[in-house]
C-alpha cells in the first residue's frame, strides 16, 4: 500500500498557480530570513562588543590592575616633580641652616655690642667719679709749674734766650737768668 493517498490531478493552471504561491511564499521566506539574518548578525555584533566591553570594565575595575596604571601613571608624571621638589626642600634646609646660623652670629654680635656699650658706660661712670681729683691734680700741677717752670727754663743759657732774657753773672759768681727792664 502507498503511503499517499490518491489526489485527483491539477490541471495546468492550478500547478501554475500553485508554483506562483509557493515562489511568492519562498521569496517572502527568503527575505524574512535575510531580515532575520540582518537583525543576528546585529545581536552578535552588539553581544561582541557587550562582551569586549565587559572583559575592558573587568580589566579597569581590577584593583592591582588599576593601581598598577595609577601608580606608573603617577611615577610618569609626578616623579620629576617630586624629586625637583625633594631638591627645594632640601636647598630651603640649607638655607635655613644658614639663616639659624646667621641669627645666632646676629645675636652673638648684638650681646657683644650690648657688653661694650655697659663696659664704656661703666667706665664713663668710673671717670666722672674720678673727676674732681683730676681736676684737683690739673690746679696742683698747674701751680707747681707755674712756680717751678720758670726756674727750671732760667737754669740754662740757651732757654734763658729763648724766653727773651740775658744770661749773666751776677757779682758773686752765680750765673743767673736776668730780664732787663726797657
Amino acid at each position: 500500500m502507498p503511503d499517499q493517498p490518491d489526489l485527483p490531478a491539477l490541471s495546468d493552471d492550478d500547478l501554475r498557480e500553485t508554483l506562483d504561491l509557493m515562489a511568492t511564499a519562498v521569496a517572502s521566506m527568503s527575505d524574512r530570513i535575510d531580515d532575520l539574518t540582518a537583525v543576528a548578525d546585529k545581536q552578535i555584533k552588539v553581544a561582541t562588543e557587550a562582551r569586549i566591553a565587559a572583559f575592558a570594565a573587568r580589566d579597569q575595575t581590577n584593583p592591582k590592575k588599576y593601581g598598577d596604571l595609577l601608580g606608573q601613571t603617577l611615577d610618569s608624571h609626578l616623579g620629576a616633580t617630586a624629586d625637583a621638589m625633594t631638591e627645594i626642600v632640601r636647598r630651603l634646609g640649607v638655607q635655613t641652616d644658614k639663616t639659624i646660623g646667621a641669627l645666632a652670629k646676629s645675636e652673638d654680635d648684638r650681646s657683644k655690642a650690648y657688653r661694650e656699650v655697659f663696659e664704656r658706660e661703666q667706665k664713663v661712670d668710673h671717670l666722672k667719679s674720678r673727676l674732681p681729683w683730676f681736676g684737683l691734680g690739673a690746679l696742683v700741677v698747674a701751680l707747681v709749674l707755674t712756680v717751678t717752670l720758670p726756674r727750671f727754663l732760667a737754669s740754662n743759657a740757651s732757654t734763658c734766650a729763648v724766653l727773651g732774657a740775658s744770661w749773666t753773672t751776677t757779682t758773686t759768681g752765680v750765673d743767673a737768668c736776668v730780664f732787663y727792664q726797657r
